[in-house]
């Protein structure tokens, strides 16, 4: 279904219609109510169906769709040789005063019995402006309060579940998937809000909390620090980005406020199982150089940590967790980057979320990007978990440097799973202590990219083998994931499948 400016002409002719559908679309301002008289002046034009699905499903990045505008006029009424579905007649006029409009209506009503005529009037205006380049860059150019109330809005319409069908939209279930629409919808908005957030320096008020108490610091890097609080009653974990000087640059200061309006809106928006679930955003001082990020806290630590402790627990149910986490974060264009033992959490009952969520960004292939911000400085990932095309480039000193993609996710995760039977982070053999770090990675470097080394299969009586519950099989999925082709490597949703993954029984307690 898509938004409210188009009408389905002869709706009963569209499914014999559907190879041939005629007339590109651009998005206009008025919505069609039933019953609306179009009228169209154009030839049918043939599109294939790929196109058809392209321009209602396809491309969410693009500012300015390729279509060229329909054309409207009075001179008669359709027939069935002229397009089945008609924009109306554009007029740009009025968009900004409806859309200030709105935006305090909203604000006033708290976002708080919301009429569904409303929500359906703001998306489609919001849609409609999305999609025309000269608009969407004076979208960009708000401010100050309106500015506000244009972030909050942005954010409270991607994150609503569904549009549901109404009379007045065109339902264009029989033409593309209605989720890939979703998707679309969502993406689309998710990415006006990120970059609007980053020009404007605002993040969605639903995303600020109060009544926050920090507590001890637990973990410090060289670019975080972790500490312990208290919100609503509850321990929480308080994640806070750490300027080394106050007399760093303000491009720097500049960076980390970027770095935080990223991380909080991506986080604030994935819902999964398996995932770190994000309570908000704590401003002391309404200072984002002095934010802390909320999420909740597990005395069970990282899985490094949690096996330490609890060394029989069943090691394949942990990796099916990472395995769920990671095929969500994939399905949703999303890349982590950063996959390894101390970036995953453990949770009372046992079950194991992806965390770190940091170092968000969208790269050219529209990949939005996780990284971790306590590895290493470097945007790719940790050196012993980094997949060989990533090294490669490094070891050449190239200047650009390959992002991170669903493929390196995969051989991380081979080596998670060794660092989860073995109790070992791969390679460690090759990191000697004395060496700097360019020593240590130019070491591993040349041996994975030039030597084809991988993780050392443990010998048949070590405990990874009598204990950990580690077998040939599990040991074939983990060179699978290091295979150095690329798309030889198997998806998350591939290992999910794998019969000793799924017939492993799951005792655990399901969290309320």
């Amino acid at each position: 279904m898509l938004s409210s400016q188009f009408q389905l002409v002869q709706p009963t002719s569209i499914l014999l219609s559907l190879p041939t559908l005629a007339m590109k679309y651009k998005p206009a301002l008025r919505p069609i109510a039933t019953g609306d008289t179009v009228q169209a002046a154009s030839p049918v034009v043939s599109m294939s169906m790929d196109s058809v699905l392209h321009h209602f499903c396809g491309d969410a990045d693009s500012p300015l769709g390729t279509t060229t505008p329909a054309t409207v006029s009075t001179q008669r009424p359709p027939t069935s040789s002229d397009s089945l579905i008609t924009p109306a007649q554009p007029d740009r006029r009025f968009w900004w005063d409806q859309l200030d409009e709105h935006l305090k209506e909203l604000d006033a009503s708290g976002y708080q019995q919301v009429t569904e005529d409303a929500h359906q009037d703001l998306f489609s205006l919001l849609y409609s402006i999305l999609f025309t380049k000269k608009s969407y860059r004076r979208l960009l150019q708000y401010r100050g309060e309106l500015g506000q109330l244009l972030v909050n809005a942005l954010q409270w319409v991607s994150s609503l579940s569904s549009i549901e069908p109404s009379p007045k939209l065109i339902n264009l279930e029989s033409l593309c998937d209605y989720t890939s629409f979703e998707d679309h919808k969502k993406r689309k908005f998710m990415k006006a809000l990120l970059r609007l957030s980053k020009r404007a320096k605002l993040i969605p008020r639903s995303f600020i909390l109060s009544g926050v108490e920090i507590g001890e610091v637990i973990i410090e890097t060289s670019n975080v620090d972790i500490f312990r609080g208290l919100h609503g009653g509850r321990e929480v974990c308080l994640k806070k980005y750490r300027l080394r000087r106050r007399s760093q640059s303000n491009a720097i200061r500049e960076d980390l406020v970027e770095l935080l309006i990223r991380e909080t809106i991506i986080w604030y928006n994935l819902r999964h199982p398996n995932l770190l679930s994000f309570e908000g955003i704590f401003q002391p001082d309404g200072n984002f150089e002095k934010a802390y990020l909320v999420s909740p806290f597990y005395a069970n630590g990282t899985v490094v940590e949690y096996l330490k402790s609890h060394p029989s627990v069943e090691r394949r149910l942990l990796l099916s967790d990472v395995l769920s986490g990671l095929s969500y974060l994939h399905r949703n264009n999303i890349v982590h980057g950063d996959v390894k033992g101390a970036n995953i959490l453990v949770d009372s009952q046992g079950r194991a979320c992806i965390a770190d969520l940091g170092l968000s960004r969208l790269t050219d292939a529209h990949i939005l990007t996780w990284t971790s911000i306590q590895s290493t400085l470097a945007p790719w990932g940790t050196l012993h978990w980094q997949a060989p095309e990533l090294l490669s480039a490094q070891l050449q000193d190239q200047e650009r440097i390959p992002p991170p993609t669903a493929f390196s996710d995969m051989y991380a995760f081979g080596c998670l799973a060794y660092e989860v039977f073995t109790g070992l982070v791969p390679f460690a053999e090759l990191s000697t202590r004395g060496q700097s770090y360019i020593q240590i990675h130019r070491r591993i470097s040349t041996q994975v990219v030039k030597h084809g080394r991988r993780p050392q299969k443990p010998a048949a009586d070590s405990p990874a083998y009598l204990c950990y519950g580690l077998t040939d099989s599990i040991w074939v999925m983990m060179e699978t994931c290091w295979a150095r082709e690329v798309r030889c490597r198997p998806s998350a949703d591939d290992l999910c499948r794998l019969p000793f993954l799924v017939d492993v029984l799951d005792d655990r307690s399901v969290q309320e």
